[in-house]
Formats: structure tokens, C-alpha cells, sequence
């Protein structure tokens, strides 16, 4: 019976060495983990007391944290606005709904990607509404709620799942497999009745729950700027698709982790020091 050529790993050029830790690697490894390690150190210290207000400055750096458009956990405000909340939140989901797949990087076909880029046409949409509303001019089409930032929020969070994670493992894997995650309706049909179940727990649940994920939403900033640095760095470092295993990615890894890192402590402590 033949087989389906769409689970073939994409065709690579021949290597000469699956790429080893050498010594130049193990030291730029141990070199970036001190560097982390301080800067996380400085973070801490420059930072608030407290988790809630960690959160709160690491949300700082991609977000303008606007009471009036973000949730609350009792009586406190979430880290993220409704639409960051929703959109980071969403690209987490889509992201963990990539990787548990496998090295698969193939583009998903027709069918699935009309509806993702009628996801992110709504999240932009709305948010020119909403900016619209701000200004106070007259041609906004409807009034903007946080309902409604969430969900177009988690929307587009979707769609940068959905092209982050086949980015990443077209550029970091040697057997990266040509097939999509995310194949038919059915599979994104799933996606989507997950994410309505992140919405109804963020907008309408139990206050408890709004807790963790507060924390989920945070932690994907750092894995959404991880990952895009991470393949950014790949490139640069001229290591795509020479990677059989998570260690053969360590340095790259702390490249991205670092690099997101460092992005989130400038902007926030700008933010702080500017306004």
C-alpha cells in the first residue's frame, strides 16, 4: 500500500555530523544561563514585591494594562487586557495543540486556513473599533466590550499558534514531517471548542479560576517571544534543520529564552521609568 506522502519528513541536505555540544557550545550554554540568571535576579529586584505584581510588570512590557478594558481576580486587575489575556492565552492553546503532534510543520490546507484568517481579520477589525471608540470619532461600527476583545483576542492568539509552531519546526528540526496539525475542520473544530472554553472561564467563571489563568496568559508571552526568537536565532546562527532532539536545541533555546527575556525586562523597566 503506498504511503502518504504528506507524513514523509521533508527532504534535507546531507550533513556531515548531527551536530554534537562541542566545547564552544557547552560554554556559550553555561554563558547564557549566568546571563539569564542575572537578569532574572535584576527583574525580581527592580520589581515589585510579590507574585501578582511580577505578572503584572512582566504584562507591562507587551500591553497598555488599561483598567477599564481588562478583567479582574478579586478586585485585582489581570496582568493583560482582555484582548492580551485572550490573544496570549489562545496562542499558548494553539501552540500546545501543535507540539503534542510532533515535528509537523506542513501549512494547513484551504479549508482551515480561511477560517483562521477570518479569525484575525475579526481581531483586527475589532480592534480598530475599539480604537475608533477611544478617539471618540464617529464611524465605529459597534461598541466594543471586553467580551468582545477576548474573543477576537483568543482568536488571533489561534492564528499565531498556528503559524509559530510550523514555522519553528520547518526551521529547527532535521525529520521535520510535511503534514499540518491542524489537517481538516474536524481537528480545528477542536481547537476552536477549546478556546470557547478558555473565553467562558475567563468571562464568566469562577473567580478562582481566573487566577491561573492570569498566570497561563503571562507564561505565553515568554513562550510566544521564546519560540520567536528561538527560530529567529536558528537562522542566525545558520542551525536550521540540523536538530534530532531537544539537547541539540539548547543553545538556540537559551538564545530565544534570553533574547524574549531581555526584551520584557527593557520595555517594562522603559515603562516605568517613563511614565
Amino acid at each position: 500500500m503506498a504511503q502518504d506522502r504528506s507524513q514523509l519528513p521533508a527532504a534535507q541536505p546531507e550533513l556531515s555530523s548531527p551536530n554534537p555540544l562541542g566545547k564552544s557550545d557547552r560554554a556559550w550554554t553555561w554563558g547564557l544561563s549566568a546571563a539569564l540568571v542575572v537578569l532574572a535576579a535584576v527583574f525580581f529586584a527592580l520589581t515589585p514585591p510579590g507574585l501578582w505584581n511580577k505578572l503584572l510588570a512582566v504584562g507591562s512590557a507587551v500591553c497598555h494594562q488599561d483598567p477599564a478594558h481588562s478583567f479582574y481576580v478579586f478586585g485585582r486587575q489581570m496582568p493583560l487586557c482582555a484582548r492580551c489575556t485572550g490573544m496570549y492565552l489562545g496562542a499558548l492553546l494553539s501552540l500546545a495543540l501543535h507540539f503534542r503532534q510532533g515535528k509537523l510543520g506542513g501549512i494547513p490546507p484551504r479549508k482551515v486556513l480561511i477560517p483562521l484568517g477570518l479569525l484575525f481579520l475579526l481581531f483586527a477589525l475589532d480592534g480598530l473599533n475599539s480604537l475608533a471608540s477611544s478617539l471618540g470619532t464617529s464611524w465605529n461600527f459597534y461598541q466594543t466590550t471586553n467580551l468582545t476583545r477576548l474573543v477576537t483576542g483568543t482568536g488571533a492568539g489561534l492564528v499565531i499558534g498556528a503559524v509559530l509552531a510550523p514555522l519553528f519546526n520547518q526551521t529547527a528540526w532535521a525529520g521535520w514531517v510535511k503534514a499540518s496539525a491542524l489537517p481538516n475542520g474536524k481537528k480545528l473544530a477542536v481547537l476552536l471548542a477549546a478556546a470557547a472554553v478558555i473565553i467562558l472561564v475567563v468571562y464568566a467563571g469562577p473567580q478562582a479560576l481566573r487566577y491561573p489563568a492570569a498566570i497561563l496568559s503571562v507564561l505565553g508571552v515568554l513562550v510566544v517571544l521564546c519560540l520567536a526568537y528561538t527560530t529567529l536565532a536558528l537562522i542566525i546562527l545558520k542551525r536550521e534543520n540540523i536538530a534530532n532532539s531537544l539537547r541539540d536545541l539548547l543553545l538556540p533555546l537559551l538564545v530565544g529564552l534570553l533574547a524574549g527575556s531581555l526584551q520584557v525586562a527593557v520595555f517594562t523597566f522603559l515603562r516605568v521609568w517613563a511614565f
